[in-house]
C-alpha cells in the first residue's frame, strides 16, 4: 500500500512540476531499459559526428531540398506553381563534452532560398540554437535558446511561402521514476514575427483577397507541456499528457487567447513496427468574449513498419492553426500522409508517397463557409554516391477551395541533395 501511495504522489508531483514537458517522439518500449530516452538520443547524435578533437565533436552536412520539405506529409504551396522552389542549407552542429554528464551543443544552419517570384530572386536564412545538456541517473535537462529568420511554407490559410522570424528560450527534459515509469517536460517562451523587410506574400493580390496583413500573426507564446509514460506491457506504453499555451498578439489583441489540452494515448514498439496514438479534449479560448472560441478535440496518429527492404509509414493529425482570413481567428486542420520506401540496391532507394490536408473555417464570410482541400502524390528515388545522396520526386498536386478561387493543380518536382564533408 505504501508503494502505491508513493507512486500516486510522485505522479501528481510531476504534473505540477514547474518544468513540464514536450513529449515528442515515441519511446522504445522494449524490455525495461533504465537509460533515459532523450540522453540516449543525444549520444547517438554524438556518434554520428564527422570530426573529433579532444572534447570537441562536429556534425556537418550540406543539403538541397524544397522549401518546407519533410520526408513525410510534404505539400507544395502556391508559390511553387511555376516550377522548383528550393533551399540550400549547410547545417553544422558542434558538441563540447567537458565531462561525461555535461554536454554543450551549438547548431548553426545558414541557408539560401530561391523562390518563384517571377524574377529568380532569393534570400539568405539562418537558424541558431544553443543547448546545455545535463545527464544524471534519473533526470535529463536541456536548457536551450534558439533564433531563426527563414523562409517557410505556409500550406494552410495563405497557401504561400513567407519569412518567419522566431526566438525561443526554454527548459526541456525527462524524469525517470523507475525503469517502467518516466515523465517528459517542457517550458518555453517563443516570439514569432513576420518582418516586412523580408520576403512576404502579396496577399492583397491573392485569389479572393479576403486576407488581413500577415504580420497580424506576430505573437508571443508561453507554453507548458507534460506527459507521464508507463510501460504497462512488454512492447506497449500508456501515457497521459497535458499542455497550456498563452498567446499574446502584437497587432491583433483580439486574438489573445489560451489553448488547453488534456489527453492520453499509447505507443507500441516491436523493433520493426512502431505505433503512436494520442487524443483528447482541446480548447482555444479568446480573452475577448466577442470572438468565437473552439471546443473540440485534438488527435495524432503515426505508424511505421520495416519489412526487409520495404519501409511503410503513415500518419494523421487533427489540430488548430491561427488564421488571418477575414473574420476567422483560427482554422481546423485535418492531415493524412502515407509513404513506401524500397531499398532496390545498396545505393538506390525507390519511394512513393501521398499527403492530404483539409482546413475548415468556422465563421462564414458573405454567407459562405470556407473549406480548403489539397493533396500531393509523388514517386521518386534517392541514390548514394560516396558521401553524397541525390534524388528527385515528381508528383501531381491539386488544391481546391470553396471560397475565393484559391485553386491550383499540376505537376510538381522536388529535388534532394545531401552531402557529408
Amino acid at each position: 500500500m505504501r508503494g502505491v501511495i508513493v507512486r500516486v504522489l510522485t505522479f501528481v508531483a510531476v504534473l505540477i512540476f514547474p518544468l513540464l514537458s514536450l513529449a515528442q517522439a515515441p519511446t522504445s518500449m522494449r524490455d525495461r531499459d533504465p537509460d533515459l530516452t532523450l540522453s540516449r538520443k543525444l549520444y547517438e547524435d554524438l556518434q554520428q559526428a564527422n570530426f573529433h578533437s579532444g572534447a570537441f565533436y562536429l556534425w556537418s552536412r550540406f543539403r538541397i531540398s524544397d522549401a518546407g520539405f519533410t520526408e513525410q506529409g510534404y505539400l507544395p504551396t502556391g508559390d511553387e506553381s511555376g516550377g522548383l522552389s528550393f533551399a540550400v542549407e549547410a547545417p553544422q552542429r558542434l558538441f563540447f563534452v567537458p565531462r561525461k554528464k555535461t554536454i554543450f551543443t551549438l547548431d548553426v544552419v545558414p541557408g539560401y532560398s530561391v523562390f518563384d517570384s517571377g524574377d529568380g530572386n532569393g534570400q539568405f536564412n539562418y537558424l541558431v540554437r544553443a543547448d546545455a545538456h545535463f545527464l544524471w541517473n534519473h533526470l535529463y535537462l536541456d536548457v536551450y535558446g534558439t533564433g531563426s529568420d527563414r523562409l517557410r511554407a505556409h500550406v494552410a490559410d495563405i497557401n504561400r511561402l513567407a519569412t518567419a522570424k522566431e526566438t525561443e528560450v526554454g527548459v526541456a527534459g525527462e524524469w525517470k521514476y523507475s525503469s517502467r515509469t518516466s515523465g517528459f517536460f517542457n517550458v518555453s517562451n517563443r516570439s514569432t514575427s513576420y518582418p516586412t523587410d523580408r520576403y512576404q506574400p502579396d496577399l492583397a493580390s491573392s485569389p479572393g483577397a479576403d486576407f488581413n496583413p500577415i504580420n497580424l500573426l506576430d505573437r508571443d507564446a508561453r507554453s507548458v507541456r507534460a506527459s507521464i509514460h508507463h510501460k504497462t506491457f512488454p512492447l506497449t506504453s500508456l501515457f497521459v499528457s497535458a499542455e497550456v499555451s498563452d498567446y499574446a498578439f502584437k497587432y491583433a489583441s483580439y486574438k489573445d487567447s489560451r489553448r488547453t489540452w488534456v489527453g492520453g494515448g499509447f505507443s507500441y514498439d516491436s523493433g520493426r513496427s512502431q505505433v503512436r496514438l494520442e487524443g483528447g479534449p482541446l480548447k482555444l479560448t479568446f480573452d475577448d468574449p466577442a470572438q468565437r472560441s473552439f471546443t473540440g478535440f485534438g488527435a495524432s496518429f503515426d505508424v511505421s513498419r520495416i519489412n526487409g527492404r520495404w519501409t511503410y509509414t503513415a500518419g494523421a493529425n487533427h489540430d488548430l492553426g491561427f488564421s488571418i482570413f477575414e473574420n476567422n481567428n483560427y482554422y481546423v486542420s485535418d492531415t493524412v500522409n502515407a509513404g513506401i520506401n524500397y531499398v532496390a540496391t545498396r545505393r538506390l532507394t525507390l519511394r512513393t508517397g501521398a499527403a492530404w490536408e483539409q482546413d475548415n473555417y468556422d465563421v462564414a464570410v458573405d454567407g459562405q463557409d470556407r473549406k480548403d482541400t489539397a493533396w500531393f502524390a509523388s514517386v521518386g528515388f534517392n541514390y548514394a554516391i560516396s558521401r553524397a545522396r541525390v534524388g528527385t520526386d515528381v508528383g501531381w498536386y491539386d488544391r481546391t477551395s470553396t471560397f475565393g478561387g484559391d485553386e491550383d493543380s499540376g505537376i510538381r518536382y522536388v529535388l534532394h541533395l545531401s552531402l557529408v564533408p
